[in-house]
């Protein structure tokens, strides 16, 4: 699952120093972090504010790294729908602590669940999108993100992926191999 990125001095490109790196956290500790938190929230947290105290916790996270595919990006599209997702999945989990909710509220909340899931698929495809966009063509890199992994451990794989690109980025900066190059318009 290891990849190497195409960095060396003769190849012109590599990354552009300009662009801010991507977040330098190991995705173990931010899985260790998730789980920590989830378990925190289990034993600690009243049941009825569970999925509300996760759903922060997760979406914390995906919020920022959207926030930064905008600072690289403007016109990515992730971060758009990263909110759109945070607001729905938010609504749906305080909505879910409502201890008898009357019928309609019921509808409601089963409608934003749902939504909810197609938002957050949606979200992690755009991201996907948009970090293949960004590495192969302002920074190309050749980053190529596999699909079933992407749907299946998405921030985490992402996270990896961003860890490697971030060292790699750090170490051309301190060798002096950044090219700086003109911003895609």
């Amino acid at each position: 699952m290891s990849q190497t990125l195409n960095l060396t001095p003769e190849r012109p490109g590599g990354f552009d120093l300009a662009c801010p790196a991507p977040p330098r956290l190991h995705w173990i500790v931010l899985l260790l972090a998730w789980w920590a938190s989830s378990w925190l929230i289990a034993a600690y947290a009243p049941l009825a504010y569970e999925q509300l105290l996760s759903s922060l916790v997760a979406d914390a996270w995906a919020f920022y790294l959207c926030r930064w595919i905008h600072s690289v990006s403007p016109e990515a599209k992730s971060p758009l729908w990263c909110d759109i997702y945070v607001v729905v999945e938010l609504s749906f989990a305080g909505l879910s602590a409502w201890s008898q909710p009357p019928q309609i509220i019921i509808a409601l909340i089963v409608a934003l669940g749902l939504a909810s899931i197609v938002l957050a698929i949606a979200t992690i495809w755009l991201i996907k999108g948009d970090l293949e966009k960004h590495y192969n063509e302002r920074e190309p890199v050749g980053l190529a993100l596999n699909g079933l992994m992407t749907l299946l451990f998405s921030f985490v794989y992402f996270q990896y992926h961003l860890y490697s690109i971030a060292k790699q980025k750090r170490a051309q900066a301190a060798v002096g191999l950044g090219s700086p190059q003109t911003p895609i318009t």
